[in-house]
């Protein structure tokens, strides 16, 4: 029999497939995780059979326990320095220790051995440990297979389904490295359970060009796709000079800006030749056809990538810990960090507690900030009932209690407003300070919003006079929104950020990618147009409330500053209305100075 597999980001999406691509194949598998990771994830491999090991990845002493009896180590984490090569190093030494006799990195990228140290930083962390591996006593075999095939599903300038484009950088004809991540994980068992790999195993489930790309969209039904030069791979590293100049704090994000810009260069600079596809002749890669089509790769797979994972995006929030409470009946994702008063914040649709990345790290510096992935969102448990604004402020006074506050500010946006809102009305001994932006409690008025719109005043922007909100009717409909937009949840995405944004480009790829993975499956877009479903019983409250005493600051961009600015006075007759109005409703992505300055300003 052979010794088990110990695979390390088993959690993750990539991890979880080798994990499943290593039981196909009979092997026996060990998982480690750490002790705060998410139970329930915990409990779904252990229902597959892993042995799971929950230990403290910096304690080599542990790790070698885990370690001991494995014949291969697998590493599919993801991560910056403190992953990459410190983590990877401390795993390391414990596989050596434990007398494990090979070891496969987290490499799963372009090939970084033939790109020159300085072009892309997450490579650089690669070769890094490469050092440090090809020294240690082990066999080592790294991966490497291009770009994960699944970005091509993303609306990304190489194949923009909204523009009807392909967009590339140099060349037309050359030649790109994709591998879906099911053909990574199955090739990557099947080399787990191989003795005699060698160093670098490089492959792909299709290599096309953009010309290729733009002729296989349309065979696939997609429409005619235009090819568009972006500019020479020196136009676009200088404009990654630029954006890295100009961005910092990317400096401490896994994938800033600028990171995903380096990847596109690299998708334009090496090639991985010759292909290792043949090694294991049972596999079966897959087509671009069967990628696009879906006929193959399932796209409404409801696990996000690992990067758009709570445990991969946190590492983006430097001081801040990924947390869960069961309260109120329901079991509540969060994310807290900083120290001071606390700051319970809370987003809206169709986002989760990620959309306040540019501004967490600012906040939190001030207070103790407390941002909560809301019932039926993200990482929360998405029952079938109680999505009225009261239910759900009853789950955040819970979650309070459960933390031992008791008393707290509140800044919600959209939905997370709404929420705010009735917290704030349902238990106002217990709120400092409330702040809405761009959303307050749901009252009678929206009973006089237009099922059509005024004439010319529905275009590609939302008309600030006249806004037309067609997504609150829609969101109505019981079973036929799951229906459409299950796995093609970014064509909503798009739209909805073109419409009501005044720049689009704020909402990055990234971001776009990370609600997508959220949103991209029936149960949780059926959560989450439950929001909207229960406005009718949200009306009825708001009829029992008395006027809110405590300070309370509407902030409004340029689609609902005239809506606050008229409505929130009834509802607190002392409050402070400011618009922002050169920003679309998505604040924190267009204009985080602003929304800083007016929150600290009004909160100190």
């Amino acid at each position: 029999m052979n010794p088990p597999i110990l695979v390390a980001g088993g959690t993750g999406n990539l991890g979880g497939r080798i994990i499943t691509a290593l039981l196909q194949r009979g092997a026996t598998v060990r998982a480690i995780v750490r002790a705060e990771t998410d139970p329930t994830k915990v409990a779904a491999l252990t229902r597959q059979g892993v042995d799971v090991r929950r230990v403290e990845m910096s304690d080599v002493a542990t790790l070698t326990l885990a370690c001991t009896g494995v014949g291969c180590v697998v590493s599919a984490v993801a991560g910056l320095r403190d992953v990459i090569v410190d983590g990877q190093a401390v795993l390391l030494a414990a596989a050596v220790a434990a007398g494990v006799p090979r070891f496969i990195p987290s490499d799963f990228s372009s090939d970084y051995t033939q790109q020159p140290a300085g072009e892309n930083r997450n490579f650089d962390l690669r070769r890094e440990f490469q050092a440090q591996i090809d020294q240690a006593p082990i066999q080592a075999t790294s991966i490497l297979n291009g770009a994960f095939a699944e970005l091509l599903t993303y609306n990304i300038p190489l194949l923009d389904f909204k523009q009807q484009q392909v967009g590339y950088w140099e060349d037309a004809n050359w030649r790109i490295d994709f591998t879906t991540m099911d053909d990574t994980a199955a090739f990557t068992a099947a080399a787990a359970l191989d003795p005699a790999t060698p160093r670098f195993l490089r492959i792909a489930s299709f290599q096309p060009s953009p010309t290729e790309l733009a002729a296989a969209a349309e065979a696939a039904g997609k429409g005619r796709f235009n090819l568009v030069r972006l500019g020479s791979r020196a136009d676009l590293a200088t404009a990654i000079g630029h954006a890295r100049a100009a961005n910092p704090a990317g400096e401490h994000q896994l994938y800033a800006n600028w990171q995903q810009m380096q990847y596109v260069l690299s998708m334009f600079s090496v090639q991985n030749a010759p292909l290792d596809n043949h090694r294991y002749p049972e596999l079966q890669w897959t087509s671009l056809r069967e990628l696009l089509t879906g006929q193959k790769v399932d796209m409404g797979n409801s696990v996000p990538l690992d990067a758009y994972s709570d445990e991969e995006l946190i590492k983006q929030f430097p001081g801040f810990v990924n947390q869960y409470a069961t309260v109120n009946g329901v079991r509540l994702h969060y994310v807290a960090g900083g120290s001071g008063q606390p700051l319970i914040c809370l987003p809206g649709w169709p986002q989760t507690w990620y959309s306040y990345h540019p501004i967490a790290a600012r906040l939190a510096q001030h207070y103790r900030v407390i941002i909560v992935d809301l019932r039926g969102m993200g990482g929360s448990d998405k029952p079938a009932a109680g999505y009225d604004k009261k239910t759900m402020a009853r789950d955040i006074y819970a979650l309070t209690q459960h933390l031992g506050l008791t008393k707290v500010s509140l800044l919600g946006h959209d939905i997370g407003g709404m929420v705010a809102a009735s917290f704030a009305c349902n238990y106002p001994a217990a709120t400092e300070k409330l702040i809405l932006a761009d959303g307050t409690h749901p009252s009678d008025g929206m009973m006089h919003m237009p099922m059509l719109p005024a004439p010319g005043s529905f275009d590609g922007k939302m008309d600030g006079r006249q806004p037309y909100v067609w997504w609150m009717a829609f969101n109505q409909v019981k079973g036929l929104p799951e229906k459409l937009l299950a796995g093609r949840f970014q064509h909503l995405l798009d739209y909805l950020f073109a419409y009501v944004m005044l720049n689009e480009s704020k909402m990055s790829a990234f971001d776009r990618a990370v609600y997508a993975a959220a949103y991209n499956d029936a149960d949780s877009i059926r959560a989450a147009n439950a929001w909207y479903q229960a406005f009718g019983q949200d009306m009825a409250d708001a009829n029992t409330y008395p006027p809110l005493t405590m300070p309370v600051l509407g902030i409004g961009s340029y689609v609902a500053y005239e809506n606050i600015r008229m409505s929130l006075p009834a509802m607190a007759p002392g409050s402070q209305v400011i618009g922002i109005t050169d920003s679309g409703h998505y604040l924190f992505e267009e204009q985080p100075e602003q929304v800083l300055a007016a929150v600290l300003s009004f909160l100190q």
